[in-house]
């Protein structure tokens, strides 16, 4: 709807207007009325009409008054000028004063309303072109930044750029001017805080991240700034002197201000400076280097290249001793000795100083270790983590930021891994899964196999017997009953049998359709389809 304002000085007229059209179906609502140009402007504002039906005489301010100041505020209403006769060279003002059009008095609906919708469809118009060069505009911006960051992490890797004149005016299109300086990378990394990366506000903190730092970069330097294929903020600043004097403590400046205002805290790594471009990728990778820091040292924290000295140890932390200690431990079932072990091996690998390298080799033996007790199980880390989303182990390690990160991460998952070994030793729940696995084996052919049946053969009640496989297994008789069924039904698809309608009675459905349905819902395909694929 299209909102509508009536200025007009006569009540009758302004009663009689609002009723003789029929408003609604036109695609118009009549948001106000006023009696004079002044309590119109009054109006507008708040009101924000569309069209504004205005006459031309009225006292305190008359039409032309009223739309030549509404024209200074910058309003994009469209005004249709009421106008009697006598009043006819004033509406050819309002005209020049940008009126869509004018209709005489007494009003002729007719003609009023055919007006009115040569206006609504002036505004549809006006409203859909704008939307479009908004969204060009908009493309254009995404286009053009997208190529930037393309370019700017080319540098970053070492691709070569021609120094050719119309390349030179590419990188000024894209507001890079970084030529014939001495040049620094810096990397800004935001530290991780549990769930918060996760959230959809990360990418509203890069942003803020991003044009705070590249604004007080630019106060001292020439600068140009992308994230990198890991969300690393990166800034190339360059310098004509080669002096970069004032660098560290503008980082500083840049992680005090994140850390008091963005909710979260940032880890900054320094490359050295060079006064060659082609050496861009250099003072990037002496960037991350420092960065890694981060790891042994915690985040929050400046670090520049030329100043980390590489310090640590560099033999294993992990001994042969140490790893049948920790078995030892895991086997006993002790949560609290394994504990105080665990705290007692990291306390002494910090103040051994040891290399990030050395900490990050450490954490994956101890992963290889959870996985060597688990095969004594025999069990899984898959079992442990079951219905959860897991990562690789290895690479989720790797990927860790800080050493607190790694040992909160690596007794999670030793205590974790003890508890499911011991809590799942032989009992009788786990008597009665087998006993209930064992009889589907031999019966799931059987299609009218019932669940109070299998309760019968291991002698508990029904919904006793649901309760326990639920909660041993985590899922339901049913569900697995159809596992076995669409298991049994695959292989002997694999084995050349061709007919549905037999494997499906062979694995205990007496209804080929119904048998087809349960097989795409487990394997995502029809069993024709499974068939043909397997020719």
């Amino acid at each position: 709807m299209y909102k509508v304002l009536i200025v007009d000085d006569e009540y009758y007229f302004r009663q009689a207007l609002k009723i003789s059209l029929p408003w609604s179906e036109l695609g118009f609502q009549i948001a106000g009325e006023a009696k004079n140009g002044a309590e119109a402007l009054e109006q507008m504002t708040e009101l924000e009409p569309d069209v504004v039906l205005v006459d031309m005489n009225m006292p305190i301010m008359d039409g032309l008054e009223f739309i030549h100041k509404a024209k200074e505020r910058g309003q994009t209403t469209k005004f249709l000028v009421l106008s009697g006769h006598s009043e006819f060279v004033y509406a050819r003002q309002a005209v020049q004063l940008g009126v869509v059009n004018y209709v005489l008095k007494p009003i002729n609906e007719e003609e009023l309303q055919s007006s009115l919708l040569d206006i609504k469809e002036l505004i549809r118009t006006e409203r859909l072109g704008k939307l479009e060069l908004d969204d060009l505009r908009r493309r254009a911006s995404e286009g053009l930044s997208v190529l930037k960051e393309q370019v700017l992490n080319g540098w970053l890797q070492g691709k070569a750029i021609s120094r050719a004149p119309s390349e030179r005016g590419r990188l000024n299109d894209l507001g890079i001017k970084l030529e014939g300086l001495h040049y620094r990378v810096i990397v800004v990394d935001l530290d991780s805080s549990d769930e918060r990366n996760l959230e959809e506000g990360m990418r509203i903190r890069q942003a803020k991240l991003q044009e705070i730092a590249q604004k007080d970069m630019q106060s001292a330097f020439q600068c140009a700034g992308c994230y990198d294929h890991d969300a690393r903020l990166v800034l190339i600043i360059g310098t004509s002197d080669g002096s970069f004097n004032r660098l560290e403590t503008i980082c500083e400046r840049i992680r005090l201000y994140v850390q008091d205002n963005l909710d979260c805290t940032v880890t900054i790594g320094l490359g050295n400076s060079y006064d060659k471009f082609e050496s861009v990728s250099v003072s990037y990778k002496e960037a991350l280097i420092a960065l890694k820091h981060r790891f042994v040292w915690g985040g929050n924290k400046v670090f520049a290249h030329s100043q980390v000295a590489e310090s640590g140890i560099k033999v294993g932390l992990f001994s042969v001793d140490k790893r049948s200690s920790l078995l030892m431990h895991m086997r006993s079932g002790q949560p609290a000795g394994t504990t105080e072990w665990l705290s007692t091996f990291f306390h002494d690998t910090r103040v051994k100083s040891a290399t990030m390298e050395m900490l990050l080799l450490a954490g994956i033996e101890i992963v290889s270790t959870c996985l060597e007790f688990l095969s004594e199980a025999p069990q899984t880390l898959e079992d442990v983590f079951l219905n959860t989303t897991q990562p690789d182990m290895i690479q989720h390690v790797q990927r860790m930021k800080t050493f607190n990160e790694l040992e909160d991460w690596i007794r999670v998952l030793v205590l974790k891994t003890m508890d499911h070994v011991h809590s799942r030793k032989p009992n009788r729940a786990v008597k009665v899964i087998e006993a209930v696995k064992t009889y589907i084996s031999g019966h799931y052919g059987n299609d009218e196999l019932r669940i109070e049946d299998i309760a019968k053969s291991v002698h508990m009640n029904y919904n006793h017997l649901c309760f326990v496989f639920k909660k041993e297994t985590t899922f339901t008789i049913n569900d697995y009953l159809t596992e076995i069924r669409m298991t049994k039904a695959k292989e002997l698809f694999d084995q050349g049998e061709k007919v549905i309608q037999d494997v499906a009675n062979r694995v205990g459905y007496a209804d080929a359709n119904y048998f087809s349905k349960c097989f795409k819902k487990y394997m995502g395909i029809t069993p024709s389809k499974y068939v043909n694929q397997s020719r």
